[in-house]
């Protein structure tokens, strides 16, 4: 019951739907236009009882039908004993007695109390013949009650009075003469202020795992006005002795906002899931997912017309679970299509989810890192993030204390009108999704948040100008085990710089040759769970066959052609090459690996694999290439063989290339020169067309002594002549 013109609402309370039942009462067959409070429940007569505040009198509110018009009628009950002029605004109603069987006489009795901070509580017996005159008799005592309540409602059970004050402080009140509020505890109540203007008692099946038995708990609910947020309190067992004794609260669902209001319901009705639009989560117990431990939902359709609906990915349907055993029978959820984990979930890494929305909305999540089964606060991993309508790339940082192993993760969708959002309790609009994951070990080279700098040289076997910016990038490779061994690899980088003319692809074989023993680990094609496997470029996914087809190896194909993928500055003949043409932002890629059966730890490739260049099809390539074999000619770092896709005719060729196959030499000049370099650290590239010992007046030292001179070459550098660090981009 709401507003100065008494309104009367009706609340789901596992939903928090409010519907208007009443735009106005009816006082002896008119229209009132005055405002009623203190109203309770008498669920042995099936009526409303409340105190209308003009007239300072006590009403009976029935509903009547006249045609197909339904109305609440108000009666106003001859009442003595109260105070003159005073208006309550705290009332209920009790019910004494067992409830009869069926063919037996109702010998409960009722009566309706009413409460006003120093005068009293007021007791008005309903058993009796209403239309007769009803004496009030005060409770003594009870006008010095120091307590400040805006309502208070009668335990089904113990008929014991329960209330809370705007501070959280819940009481106990016993109708004992002389008696005085308890304090059981003080409740939790965050950041809510003011008047819980309506409470009430309800009953509740809640699912013991334990056991597998269902009970019915005695839930207290009270609504804060200024919020409209209703907090609920399981006062199934209160003890005489309140000592240790510390209930909790949260909030449940959430309701109307009203400067007046005041609620009412039968305490012995259960609440139940009656919304057919009701979604909730699907995560399997211990999670919070049903209703019986507030688990997470969503009206996703609130205003009941099916119209500009807030979901994720192409559907949303609903589900009644209104207890954890609901969840044994199934939890999947078929409507759950809108979040892709796009890349494995390792300890201390970051790992990215594309998430579909049906239109512009907000969006929570929180993921189960430790794997205790509840999604607490400081896993929250998004929170409050705005989503555009259609796909969204959203990075998440997992914890470096993440446990391995399969966990689950939710995410919910709003309109984002809410201040905060928590991972269970019932919400307006939107959907919950519940995914299961697995969180990995992970293994990082150059370390997890790290870059090795790539640079080559597209002109092989010819030298070229020696520039070294024909493709510049940023490159880390993660490995990723569980228990069973190493599960799949991820491959990161970001495209620094693009000075070529030619049209180059880039790719990574899955190969490792170890420097001091010669023992090679390599992974064929056939290992790689292609179908699983996944290429995101800029965020956005890619389509294309990610393994190589008709190979042997593992070649992870990045791009065919680098170029189909950048952006060049205007007045720029090159990408991040030229003066004055390095602001364009970097191109990002990641992709993710998954093997189709975990390997050892000694068998599985890793550090740096082999990343490296080559020639992209229909495309003019130099003269070396006379058989219209452009995918054949690659480029490797120093000494690394090529891949079987690899044209060997093209080591023939006189050029400035010394490969030498019998001695395991490959891409490098006479003199030692690379085609291809890894720098172990941020790297500013030589301008377009600068030849890199002018760039770098120790490179040559570095290169023509296999690198036991200058190893550090890159630290001396001249800044006129070199693009900034990719990093600070």
């Amino acid at each position: 019951m709401q507003d100065n013109n008494a309104k009367m609402y009706g609340i789901d309370l596992a939903s928090g739907r409010a519907n208007l039942i009443a735009g106005t009462l009816r006082l002896n067959g008119s229209e009132d236009t005055a405002s009623v409070n203190a109203i309770g429940f008498n669920f042995k007569d099936q009526y409303l009882y409340g105190f209308r505040k003009e007239s300072k009198q006590v009403v009976r509110i029935e509903q009547t039908v006249e045609g197909e018009t339904i109305h609440y009628d108000s009666t106003a009950l001859n009442v003595s004993g109260l105070p003159e002029g005073i208006h309550f605004f705290v009332g209920d109603v009790k019910v004494s007695g067992d409830a009869p069987a069926e063919g037996e006489t109702d010998n409960r009795t009722s009566s309706y109390f009413i409460y006003n901070k120093g005068r009293g509580l007021f007791e008005i017996p309903l058993s009796n013949d209403l239309n007769a005159p009803l004496t009030a008799t005060k409770q003594p005592g009870s006008e010095s009650w120091s307590t400040t309540i805006y309502d208070f409602a009668f335990h089904p059970i113990t008929n014991k009075l329960y209330a809370m004050e705007s501070d959280g402080d819940l009481f106990e009140i016993s109708l004992e003469p002389n008696s005085t509020p308890e304090l059981v505890t003080r409740l939790d109540i965050g950041t809510d202020t003011g008047a819980f203007g309506a409470a009430y008692f309800g009953v509740q099946d809640v699912y013991d795992e334990a056991t597998g038995e269902t009970t019915e708990n005695i839930i207290f609910y009270v609504s804060n006005n200024n919020s409209g947020n209703i907090f609920k309190v399981d006062l199934t067992n209160v003890p005489d002795d309140k000592s240790g004794y510390n209930p909790t609260t949260e909030i449940f669902t959430l309701g109307p906002k009203s400067g007046q209001n005041d609620g009412a319901r039968c305490a012995i009705a259960k609440v139940e899931v009656t919304d057919e639009s009701m979604d909730f989560g699907d995560a399997p117990l211990p999670y919070r997912s049903a209703l019986d431990n507030n688990g997470a939902r969503h009206v996703f359709d609130p205003n009941q017309d099916s119209q500009n609906l807030i979901f994720l990915g192409d559907s949303v349907d609903g589900e009644n679970i209104n207890t954890s055993s609901d969840m044994n029978i199934d939890y999947s959820d078929s409507s759950d299509d809108g979040v892709i984990l796009a890349t494995d979930f390792a300890a201390g890494l970051t790992a990215q989810v594309i998430v579909t929305a049906s239109q512009a909305s907000t969006l929570y999540a929180w993921f189960d890192w430790n794997q205790d089964g509840n999604f607490s606060e400081d896993e929250k991993a998004i929170d409050k993030v705005n989503l555009t309508q259609g796909s969204n790339s959203i990075l998440i940082d997992v914890p470096e204390d993440a446990t391995n192993g399969n966990s689950w993760a939710r995410f919910r969708v709003t309109d984002g009108q809410e201040a905060t959002l928590t991972a269970y309790g019932a919400v307006q609009g939107g959907e919950v999704e519940d995914y299961e994951f697995e969180t990995y070990g992970s293994e990082s080279y150059p370390g997890q948040n790290d870059w090795v700098t790539l640079a080559y040289e597209d002109r092989w076997p010819y030298l070229g100008d020696s520039d070294f910016n024909d493709l510049v990038l940023h490159y880390r490779t993660i490995k990723y085990f569980s228990s069973e061994g190493v599960t799949s690899y991820r491959i990161e980088g970001e495209i620094l710089g693009v000075g070529a003319s030619f049209h180059n692809g880039f790719a990574v074989r899955l190969y490792e040759k170890d420097v001091d023993s010669g023992l090679v680990k390599v992974l064929s094609a056939e290992q790689i769970d292609s179908l699983n496997s996944s290429l995101f470029i800029n965020g956005q996914a890619v389509s294309e066959t990610i393994i190589e087809p008709n190979r042997t190896e593992a070649i992870a194909i990045v791009a065919p052609d680098i170029w189909d993928h950048i952006n060049v500055q205007n007045g720029c003949e090159y990408f991040r090459t030229e003066v004055n043409c390095d602001v364009n932002a970097k191109v990002t890629f990641s992709m993710t690996l998954p093997l189709k059966t975990a390997l050892s730890p000694e068998s599985a490739p890793g550090s740096m694999l082999d990343p490296f260049i080559f020639a992209s099809s229909d495309h003019y390539h130099g003269d070396a290439i006379t058989d219209g074999n452009y995918r054949g000619l690659e480029v490797h770092l120093k000494n690394q063989v090529p891949t079987e896709a690899f044209n060997t005719a093209l080591f023939s060729v006189a050029a400035d290339d010394a490969s030498n196959q019998s001695e395991s030499l490959y891409f490098q000049t006479e003199n030692g020169i690379p085609f291809a370099l890894a720098i172990g650290a941020p790297w500013r590239h030589p301008h377009e067309r600068v030849d890199i010992n002018s760039a770098y007046d120790k490179f040559a030292d570095f290169a023509t002594s296999n690198g036991k001179s200058a190893p550090l070459w890159y630290n001396t550098v001249n800044t006129n002549i070199t693009i900034q660090f990719g990093a600070e981009q």
